[in-house]
């Protein structure tokens, strides 16, 4: 049993696991001898990916199809998983929702904060729980490189991925008297679906995207070691600037840079 098999497992779970960054952490922990709980929206993605590290690492996994924008996703994904020994908690599914806030549609907005915020934030309460009784184990949550300022055009998704980057410093103290490694990995662009999908050309912003894989990487060669990591010397310099310029500087330059980078405008949400 290798040392992080000790230390976080036997069992991990991974929300978002169906495809980019959460699919890679599902992988990245089976390759280290870690059970996981793949949770996602999309069954037949998890079943493929169960079958995938069934037969190459030969680990145990179990999935749970949830919705996570469901106020009680979070308890039935616990009551899922009450028969297991959880070391490892990784509230990674996230959406995103472009354009001027005010054009933005309403509910999109609410599952978004359900999703990006609420859903960890659950889920860190139950199960950071568990995990200090249990008197060890790990938390590795996903922000963004967004969240550490605002960032106009996409402004709820920025805002909901600052909670989540403070939550978890606040939790890799409060937890590490237990004995629970809390860590907040803030990913840069990242060649997912979620960018691909965005009506935003980032060929037009100074951003270079990262495999998926390596983010997984990094986030999980993290814990244990950092409160917060972010992947990518070009992200580091982008998140740490606050520290040398006022804070306002880089709220109006990535306003700028999005706005331009804009494939349409989003016009008025109806109904």
């Amino acid at each position: 049993m290798n040392r992080f098999q000790k230390k976080y497992g036997p069992w991990a779970l991974v929300t978002g696991a169906s495809s980019g960054i959460g699919k890679e952490i599902a992988t990245e922990l089976a390759a280290r001898g870690l059970s996981v709980v793949i949770v996602a929206r999309r069954k037949h993605l998890l079943d493929e990916l169960k079958q995938t590290l069934t037969q190459k690492y030969n680990v145990e996994v179990r999935v749970i199809q949830a919705d996570l924008t469901e106020a009680d996703a979070v308890n039935r994904i616990e009551a899922a998983t009450r028969d297991l020994d959880l070391g490892l908690i990784v509230p990674n599914a996230g959406v995103e929702v472009s354009g001027e806030f005010v054009h933005t549609d309403p509910q999109r907005n609410n599952n978004l904060a359900q999703l990006n915020m609420l859903a960890p934030m659950q889920m860190a309460n139950v199960f950071g729980r568990k995990l200090a009784k249990r008197g060890g184990g790990g938390i590795l949550f996903t922000s963004s490189g967004f969240g550490y300022q605002g960032i106009p055009y996409v402004a709820n998704y920025a805002a909901t991925k600052a909670y989540i980057l403070t939550l978890g410093e606040a939790l890799h103290v409060e937890l590490g008297r237990y004995g629970v490694d809390v860590t907040v990995l803030s990913p840069g662009l990242t060649a997912t679906a979620m960018p691909a999908n965005m009506p935003i050309d980032f060929k037009k912003i100074p951003m270079v995207a990262m495999s998926p894989a390596k983010v997984a990487r990094v986030g999980l060669n993290a814990l244990g070691r950092k409160a917060t990591v972010v992947p990518g010397l070009l992200n580091k310099i982008y998140v740490w600037e606050n520290r040398l310029i006022p804070r306002t500087w880089p709220v109006a330059l990535f306003g700028f840079l999005i706005r331009r980078a804009l494939k349409r405008d989003v016009q008025p949400a109806h109904g």
